[in-house]
């Protein structure tokens, strides 16, 4: 007789459904307390943010790095701005992006081109993409799998096209989940929070994966001008300008985390980031 599941074992399926059933949360509240419509690009304003030396520190570039050898085609999916590819080409003898935001791909061009790094293609797919033939020596996708519900069908197309390992970088925690607080207190209910690095830990443990876990940590939270803060805020929280709900958010952001300087010091997005690896089946 089989072993029964159990949270803490769950079967592949189990463990599917409930990535499912966070995403599908995390979407059905969006989509009711949004007080504006998404861009048609919905990275656009953000995107360089994205890019090789842009805001957003990479900190697990050095984890990667070691994770591909010198001279092999990685394919990293979900390259955003070329935080990564950029960087990984130096290493890799050749670099396939995969990216379906337009303000994405510009920025990875823009920066491949400031860096003076060649050798990277750049395709406008989402993934997975049934036409796509063509493997990879090492397939990567950082911070990419919060919000996708076929998480499954994701992992499987990585596992057919890699020759040799299956890369991917997660937070400890999805969007938004530092201002967990906030986001009760402004549209009066719990966050649905998104899956993150240890619901990914299950599902391989489900997928009987054998794999190796690099941790980095992140830096801590620093003060920012508090209109930089009062816009993060705003975006995580999916707030209009001028709404009620954005004055109330104002209000807590000065309350909670302001400083004497008139700054303010918003929760760290996370305390740690997560690098996985391992072997795609044969």
């Amino acid at each position: 007789m089989s072993e029964a599941p159990s949270p803490l074992r769950p079967i592949e399926e189990q463990a599917l459904d409930e990535w499912r059933r966070l995403v599908a949360a995390d979407a059905e509240q969006v989509t009711r307390l949004r007080e504006h419509e998404r861009e048609r690009d919905h990275y656009r304003p953000t995107a360089a943010r994205f890019r090789a030396g842009g805001a957003l520190p990479a900190l697990e570039l050095p984890l990667l790095e070691v994770l591909i050898e010198p001279g092999e085609t990685l394919l990293d999916i979900g390259a955003g701005g070329g935080r990564f590819a950029v960087p990984l080409a130096r290493r890799a003898g050749r670099v396939i992006a995969i990216e379906p935001s337009e303000a994405m791909r510009a920025n990875l061009e823009g920066s491949a081109a400031e860096s003076g790094v060649t050798g990277i293609e750049l395709h406008d797919r989402r993934w997975p993409d049934p036409a796509w033939s063509e493997a990879a020596d090492v397939t990567l996708a950082s911070h990419v799998l919060y919000d996708i519900s076929e998480v499954g069908a994701f992992l499987d197309a990585m596992e057919q096209h890699s020759r040799r390992l299956c890369v991917v970088a997660l937070g400890e925690t999805a969007r938004g989940a530092q201002l967990a607080a906030l986001w009760e207190a402004v549209h009066g209910e719990q966050l649905a929070t998104l899956p993150a690095l240890r619901e990914l830990l299950a599902l391989l443990g489900a997928r009987r994966r054998r794999y190796e876990l690099r941790i980095v940590l992140s830096p801590p939270a620093e003060p920012a001008d508090a209109e930089e803060a009062f816009e993060l805020a705003r975006r995580l929280l999916w707030l209009a300008v001028g709404s009620a709900k954005e004055a109330r958010m104002r209000d807590l952001v000065r309350e909670w985390y302001g400083r004497p300087d008139g700054r303010a010091t918003l929760p760290a997005m996370r305390d740690f980031v997560g690098v996985v690896s391992w072997t795609p089946p044969a």
